[in-house]
Parts: structure tokens; sequence; C-alpha cells
């Protein structure tokens, strides 16, 4: 036995080592600047620093690198500079080292459409289908036309009709390979989705990292913020985009100009259409009811109204953290304090940045060594002068790394913290335009900058009716009816179900004339440490059925309608619990296979910010494709808990709390920590249940603290 205890202690001790070194800096960062689809220098500078060999595979060891966005646009090989970003983020970890990729403006631009630098990489994408999908992209766009007059009158949408020269000119616009680089970029496509993980900011050790830095209006913000407040804005966009389509204002394929055009020609005509029914109720008052009147009409003015207004969002806003130059424009006078001002707000010690081009092609120090500036031109055939570089920073040592040479800019054990070598500061003539909109961006307040709510999503279906397994609707009028079947029928037969780790088994229920077919799982396992796929150790592992009566029990207590009822029983002697088996689905898995989209785009995606929530309160880490069901109906179920309700009182994954459904969160504020431990105490232990009520008060005042920053209607919607 003591033998037992010490093994135990021995593991746990090594443990909280691994865990305190990964807490720490790395012994090793590298960082990369400004890319844009220069792949053969981004190899070259790769190499040259130790990091790949000549075969492209991670030699780094434990080195992390850092690349500070802006890979995309201006040259020709975009897609392979991606590719290998991917394979080297998915490798290096197995090697013990780390890759990370930040997003850039010009990142953000090709997610939301703003093309303006784009064209070399087009052909990258194009295939031997491309002039078809061109044709019918095109087909799709004078059909479009046709039935939107005041569409012609945008940016980009010139052509009045199929004449060779309208043709022509929509051809040019749209190269092979236009198509298919809008693909694989959107939300649903490999790089697309790939973009739209990578983080705005990061901070290692003490050196944040972004692409063109943090204005000293956000000094008092968390990190964490910054970044989710990127995410967010993205999937503002890809929902309102979502919409519109739906709505038919615009077609898949739009650009930012043409969707901006569409958006504010739809405006115009909701507008007028409202004032002329607005005239109408005044002379014939008898015919409308006043509560009721323009309502959908005033909804629909307010989603467009609220989506022009993206030019003040920080993934477009000169003050953003994608496009802020202060650390290259500031002078020697007001530089230092607003420095500090940052250091000492965002608790870091430098800040290490891309975006700005040095003319000179050399990384440069500013600020006594607390800012560094690696946007070296690397893409040389547009820079005049520019060239690939690196920047390294070991032991608070940085070194910047060049095709011929190394030079250090900072040594503190040599230098007393000084600038070991100066650098120049002239900076080369800013040709881009500030921000991705079509107006003159106006500086504005961090209270300024909110993005506009999502729009808001169509009712829900009605609730759901359970069926028999000929799919014959069921008789129960409530849950409990539901569940005393459940807990009361024969069971007439048994078998394995298909998928499931822990051998969940497919029943069929019989009683009173009906036959329901229910999922049977008794799987129970507990050990002290656990070595879990992907090599992961968890200590004091359990997975147990008891966690999905638990799961369903909590979903009710929060007003969540989508864990499917599920109760404890005994089938021939055997405990476990039984489930009611949702029928005619999908799994998210096969829904990615086949590229089926969803037919509403933002109510699939509030339904996926309710699951984030839920399974951050539960602490569930065993969500994959596999568990989350989707209806006929599209309404997400979620299954499988077992790996849940785990002890440990921290957030899954707190960058996914963006955002909580209004009911929801009523009633997790109203929630007694006393009636969860009443309710819970059937199906969890003492530490698990505080686990939960730990939990439970972290997101609570996460979210508060996101009201705080972005206001109540940015941060608490009606996403059921």
């Amino acid at each position: 036995m003591r033998r037992h205890h010490f093994a135990l202690v021995l593991a746990l001790s090594l443990f909280l080592l691994v865990s305190s070194a990964l807490a720490q800096a790395p012994a090793r960062v590298v960082a990369v600047g400004d890319i844009h689809g220069d792949y053969d220098a981004l190899v070259a500078i790769l190499q040259k620093a130790g990091l790949i060999d000549d075969k492209l595979h991670w030699i780094g060891k434990n080195a992390t690198l850092v690349q500070t966005g802006d890979f995309l646009d201006r040259g020709s090989k975009c897609r392979e500079v991606m590719d290998l970003l991917m394979m080297l983020e998915a490798e290096a970890p197995r090697k013990g080292g780390r890759v990370v990729t930040l997003m850039g403006n010009h990142e953000a631009m090709n997610l939301i459409g703003d093309l303006r630098y784009a064209e070399a990489s087009f052909a990258e994408f194009a295939d031997s289908t491309s002039e078809k999908r061109r044709r019918d992209a095109f087909d799709s766009f004078y059909a479009w036309q046709k039935s939107h007059s005041l569409a012609a009158q945008g940016p980009g949408n010139a052509t009045a009709g199929p004449s060779p020269e309208a043709e022509a000119a929509w051809m040019a616009k749209h190269p092979l390979g236009y198509v298919e680089q809008r693909d694989a970029l959107s939300p649903s496509g490999r790089y697309g989705r790939w973009l739209r993980e990578r983080p705005a900011v990061v901070k290692i050790g003490s050196t944040l990292f972004v692409h063109g830095g943090i204005t000293p209006d956000l000094a008092s913000w968390k990190i964490e913020a910054i970044a989710d407040r990127v995410r967010s804005e993205v999937r503002a966009f890809d929902d309102y985009r979502q919409l519109f389509q739906q709505q038919k204002i615009i077609l898949k394929y739009f650009d930012l100009p043409e969707i901006t055009a569409a958006v504010r020609a739809e405006l115009d005509l909701r507008n007028a259409d409202l004032a002329r029914k607005t005239a109408d109720a005044e002379q014939h008052p008898k015919d409308f009811k006043p509560k009721e009147t323009f309502a959908s009409e005033k909804k629909r003015i307010e989603q467009l109204t609220a989506f022009l207004r993206y030019n003040n969002w920080f993934i477009v806003h000169p003050a953003g953290p994608l496009w802020f130059r202060g650390y290259a424009n500031w002078n020697g006078e007001d530089g230092p304090a607003q420095v500090a001002k940052l250091l000492e707000g965002l608790g870091i010690s430098q800040i290490v940045v891309g975006h700005t081009t040095q003319a000179d092609g050399r990384i440069a120090a500013r600020f006594d060594g607390k800012i560094f500036l690696i946007d070296t031109g690397m893409l040389s055939s547009h820079y005049n002068g520019g060239r690939a570089s690196a920047l390294e920073i070991v032991a608070g040592k940085f070194t910047a790394i060049y095709p011929d040479q190394s030079i250090v800019l900072l040594d503190p054990a040599a230098t007393k913290g000084g600038v070991a070598v100066p650098a120049s500061h002239k900076l080369r003539e800013l040709l881009e335009l500030p921000g991705g909109g079509l107006e003159e961006q106006q500086p504005a307040t961090a209270q300024q900058q909110a993005p506009p709510p999502a729009p808001a999503t169509a009712a829900a279906p009605a609730a759901h009716v359970w069926v028999d397994v000929d799919g014959k609707p069921l008789p129960f009028k409530s849950d409990e009816e539901l569940l005393e079947f459940l807990r009361t029928a024969k069971v007439v037969s048994m078998k394995g179900a298909p998928k499931g780790i822990t051998h969940p088994r497919m029943a069929v229920l019989e009683k009173d004339g009906l036959r329901v077919h229910a999922m049977f799982r008794s799987f129970s396992e507990e050990k002290q440490v656990a070595q879990l796929a992907g090599g992961a150790r968890e200590f004091n592992f359990r997975d147990d059925f008891i966690f999905e009566p638990a799961a369903y029990e909590l979903s009710r207590m929060v007003g969540m309608d989508n864990v499917p009822p599920a109760t404890v029983r005994s089938v021939q002697g055997e405990k476990g619990s039984i489930q009611i088996f949702v029928e005619n689905v999908m799994d998210e898995g096969k829904r990615l296979k086949e590229r089926i989209q969803p037919p509403d785009a933002i109510r699939w995606n509030n339904q996926l910010k309710v699951m984030r929530f839920f399974d951050n309160l539960v602490y569930n880490t065993d969500r994959n494709q596999g568990n989350i069901l989707i209806d006929k109906d599209w309404k997400v179920w979620l299954i499988d808990y077992s790996r849940a309700f785990r002890q440990n009182d921290n957030l899954l994954n707190k960058d996914a709390l963006v955002e909580v459904d209004r009911g929801i969160w009523e009633k997790l504020l109203a929630l007694d920590e006393q009636v969860i431990k009443d309710r819970m105490k059937p199906f969890l232990r003492r530490f698990e249940v505080d686990g939960l009520i730990k939990r439970r008060r972290k997101i609570i005042e996460h979210f508060r603290a996101e009201i705080a920053k972005r206001g109540e209607s940015e941060v608490v919607r009606d996403l059921k």
C-alpha cells in the first residue's frame, strides 16, 4: 500500500513539474514576420533558424515558432505557405516544439472578402473544372443582377447584362481559381476553418506577439479578451453573410465591396418601403395593429444598418490589433510613456509585431528593446530591399537572424538592458488603405469599437416530438412521462451500438403497445492515472454511465432542451443509464464529410454556442463529431457525457465563451448552490459537485467581466 501511495505521489509531482515548465517561457522562441506568399524565402529562413530540415520536417526540438500574420496576399505561393504552417503546427508538438500562427490584417481581409491584394494567389487554387465553376458563378450573378435593378450601381456590379463586354469584364475580375479560393477560405473550407482558429494575439513568457499592435486605449483589456473580440467579429461577419445569402441580398462569391453595395441598396429599398407603409398606416389607421405594425420590416432594417457599421470593428479599424502602426510611428518623446502604459497594463516585458515594413530590411528594436518590429519585406520581389528574417529569443536575449548573418539586438547580460545595435526607424511608404471598408475610417474609442450584434435568428421549431421504432409520434406530453417509460418498460432486445468506445447498447423497450429505441450504457471505469489518446495523461480518471443522466438533469436546471432524457435503471441485474434514442439523425462527422450546409447558419452557430457553454459547465472532455447529433429540423442533440464532471474547477475552454443565451444566463444566476447539491447528489460525488459549483461561479464571473467590457447586449443574446 505504501509503495502504491509513493508511486502516486511521484506521478503527481512529475505532473506538477511538467505543468510548471509549460507555464514558463519556452527555452527558445523564433518569430517570423510578414510572408505574403513567399514560400521559398520562408523555407530558407526556417532552415537558417534550425527549425526545419531540407525535407521540411521539424528539427527545432522544444522551440516555439511564432508567425505574426500576413502570410496571405501579394505573393503567388500563399497556399503552399499555409500548407507548410499547418503541417508544422501538427508536427512540432510531436517532437516537443510548438508553432503558433497569428492572424494578420490580410488574413482577416480574405475572410471578409476584401481581396485587393489577393489576385496573385487565385491561380494556386485553379483546377481542370475551374472554367465551368466560373461560368456557373457568372450565370448566377447575371440572374441575380436581373432581379436587383439597383445592384448594378454598386462596386463590382458594373455589368448591365450578358453582353460580351459585360461578360469579359466580369471574367477579368474573377480569374480562374477565384471561385475555388473563396470556397477554400470559406467557413467550411479547409483553409477557412484553419484561418478562423488563428488567434490575433498571444503571450509567450513575458513577450506579447501581435500582428499590428495594441493601442494604449486597450492597455486595461485582458489579452484573451482582445483575441476573443477578433474571433467574435469574424464569426459575426460570417453570420451576416450567411443571413444575407439566405435572404437573396447577395451571392456566395461576392467580395466585400459587392456585399456592402448590395446591403446598402437593400437598406435603401427597405427604408423606402417602410416609409410608404407608415404613410399608409397614418392614412388608414383602422387597418393596422399599433403593437405589431412593421415589426419585421424594422428588424430587417436594424440588421442591415448594424452590418454596415463594420468599419468600426477591430478586424478593419486602423486602431485594431491587426492594423495599428503606432509602435513604428511614435517619436522618442511621447513613445516611452505610451510603451510603459502598455507593458504595465498588459503585464508584459516586450511586444513583437509585424505589419509595418522596415525600409532597410532589418528588424528594428525600439524604446530600449521593449518593441521589436520584424516585418522586413520578406517578399523581396514586391518590397525593394526586403529580405527574410527571424527574431530569436533565448533567455531574454533577442537576436535577428538573416539569410547571411545573425545580429544581437538586445542582450541584458552584456548591455544591462540596453539595445546592443541601433536600428533604422525609417519607414517604407505606407501604400495600403487602412481597414477593409469602403468609407473613410475614423478613430474610435474602445467602447465605440464594439461590433454590432449578430443578426437575430429565425424562430426555433416547435418542441421535439419523440417517435417510436416506426417513426410514429409518441404520446408523452412531458419528459417525466418519457422518463417513467424508460424506467419501467420491458427490454425486448439489446444489441451493440455501431459507435462508442464505452460499448453502449441499443435497446428496444415495449410497454402499453409502444416500442421505443433507447441507448443503454453500463460502462464504469476509474483509474488513478489514465493514458488518453494522443499521449496525454489524466489523474483521477473516471468514465461512468452515471454522468449521462447527470448531464440531462443539469441541462434542465439551466433551461436547455437539447440533451435527450436519460435516467438510471437496471437491466437483467446490470445497472446503467437508459436514454431515449434520437431517431433519424446524422452526426457532425457525416455533415462535415459530405459538406452539408445548415439551412440557417445563424441558428446553427447559436446552438454550438450553447453547446460550448454546457461543455465548460460540466467539463466535458469527450466532445467530438460523433456525439453531436442533428435531426431533420436541424436541431442539435448532445450526447455522451461519460467523461464529464471532472473535479477540475477551471474552465475547459474559456475562449469559447463569447456569448450566452439570455434564458440560460438568468437560470444560471438564479440557481441556488444547495439546489445543485441536492439534485446532483444521486449522480455525483461530493468533489464532483464542488467542481461543478466552482465552474458555475467562474462562468458567471467570466460573462460579467465580458458584459462590463462589451455591454450586455453584446454578450447576453437570445440564442435558442
